[in-house]
């Protein structure tokens, strides 16, 4: 089985991706999304249903792309692998980790995994941060408090997500305020003294590295509602 690099995929391409994303969906606590927008893809084909025992296309998929910053000089990309249920344990990620690497000997790679931190994963891939999306549900619904908010002390930043939810995308507190309290202040203003309106809930997105940010938001009651978790994937010893 030979591993062949795409960087556009055909309507059938795209349909047998799509396919093993969602047969690998089933085995998943956390689903993944089924969106290929990615730079590159790295498949595995079925060469034979007689030889596999396996209908689908597509036994083994890597995707990545550029995600636009640096790490010791080196472009990062961030990548995800999936695995034919039917076909795990043969080596197939393997293979498509090689050629990942061959291809892209100037990069730094970083792959990403939904749900908490898994200690057998980062045996193998050193595991970075966590990244956090929380949820609250607002007791009674809010007016769109505005794209921005400013305060003697801080600012905030919304948007609305959908027609009942807030997204809230940006939280600054000034230097000289924070441990005081301020961060909670500014929200508590927000959600509980704003003009009533059909907004009944709030998402962000925390990185786990960011500790104040991470307890401020579950005093106020932010929930995990979904966590995806980042590893370091490491070269070859004779490529460093």
């Amino acid at each position: 089985m030979e591993v062949e690099l795409q960087r556009t995929l055909s309507l059938e391409e795209e349909r047998d991706c799509k396919t093993l994303l969602s047969l690998c969906n089933l085995e998943e606590e956390h689903p993944y999304d089924t969106d290929l927008d990615y730079d590159f893809f790295y498949l595995i084909r079925n060469e034979g249903e007689k030889e596999t025992g396996i209908a689908e296309g597509i036994l083994a998929l890597l995707m990545g792309y550029k995600l636009g910053e640096q790490q010791g000089g080196k472009d990062v990309l961030l990548c995800l692998a999936f695995v034919h249920p039917k076909m795990r344990g043969q080596g197939l990620f393997t293979q498509c980790k090689e050629s990942l690497m061959d291809d892209f000997r100037n990069c730094v790679f970083r792959f990403m995994k939904k749900g908490e931190r898994e200690e057998e994963f980062s045996l193998s891939f050193p595991y970075l941060y966590t990244e956090y999306f929380l949820e609250k549900k607002l007791e009674e619904g809010i007016a769109f408090p505005g794209e921005k908010r400013i305060y003697p002390y801080g600012e905030v930043y919304f948007s609305p997500y959908n027609e009942k939810t807030l997204y809230l995308y940006g939280l600054m507190v000034e230097n000289r305020y924070r441990g005081q309290g301020k961060g909670e202040a500014i929200l508590r203003d927000c959600f509980e003294e704003g003009e009533k309106g059909p907004y009944t809930g709030v998402i962000l997105q925390v990185d786990s590295r960011n500790s104040p940010a991470m307890k401020l938001y579950q005093k106020m009651g932010f929930l995990v509602k979904e966590a995806s978790s980042y590893y370091q994937l490491k070269k070859r010893k004779k490529e460093d």
